[in-house]
């Protein structure tokens, strides 16, 4: 059984995207953020996924009964608490002691991240022990792991540009090879805001 994990929260104003919210506002950010979700979410509904189970962890207990009414599709649970690293860890643990073979983790607000890619991931999964999609900024929007243990989160520098090198050299250090998806832009700037708009406008013509 294999099992995807997405990192989810409620798409509120002052809570969702907040770095986002620093250059374009607290509600127009949230708005951007609802759409990249909703976007994410609905094609993994329609997607097949042969004998994949996908958990819904969402930010805060207060946050599982707005996805609960949502995507009843998706089992939700609360994260744990913790740095970023933290909280992944336990994920993948969680899913591992609960009998998954392969699983992969993503965020939510990745605009060009969809099921396809998670499920190129899984199959990845075949043959590496590990598959990351690495992020512009110098992040990552998707781990795969095949085994439990992998020690890559711990002394991590989360949200700052040196996720994907430090989390390499980890994997380098535990003898784990990564396989690698393709590299694409997140949303958590003006800038990067600025880039996506401009790329909608082109697709649907400005509005």
């Amino acid at each position: 059984m294999n099992h995807l994990i997405v990192y989810a929260k409620h798409p509120l104003p002052g809570y969702a995207k907040t770095r986002l919210a620093a250059g374009i506002g607290a509600a127009e950010a949230a708005g951007v953020y609802a759409r990249l979700l909703y976007s994410y979410l609905h094609d993994l509904c329609c997607a097949e996924w042969a004998e994949t189970h996908i958990t819904l962890a969402v930010s805060a207990s207060a946050d599982a009964p707005f996805f609960d009414v949502a995507f009843p599709e998706f089992d939700v649970q609360p994260q744990v608490a913790g740095d970023f690293g933290a909280r992944m860890a336990a994920s993948f643990a969680r899913a591992f002691a609960a009998g998954a073979e392969c699983v992969v983790l993503t965020g939510s607000d990745i605009p060009l991240l969809d099921a396809v890619l998670v499920q190129r991931a899984f199959a990845a999964l075949e043959t590496a022990p590990a598959v990351i999609g690495p992020a512009e900024d110098g992040g990552y929007y998707l781990l795969g792991l095949r085994a439990p243990g992998a020690p890559l989160f711990d002394g991590v520098a989360w949200s700052t540009g040196r996720v994907l090198a430090q989390t390499e050299a980890l994997a380098r250090a535990a003898g784990l090879p990564l396989s690698y998806l393709p590299v694409l832009a997140d949303l958590d700037t003006v800038e990067d805001y600025h880039a996506w708009y401009h790329k909608k406008e082109l697709a649907y013509g400005a509005t």
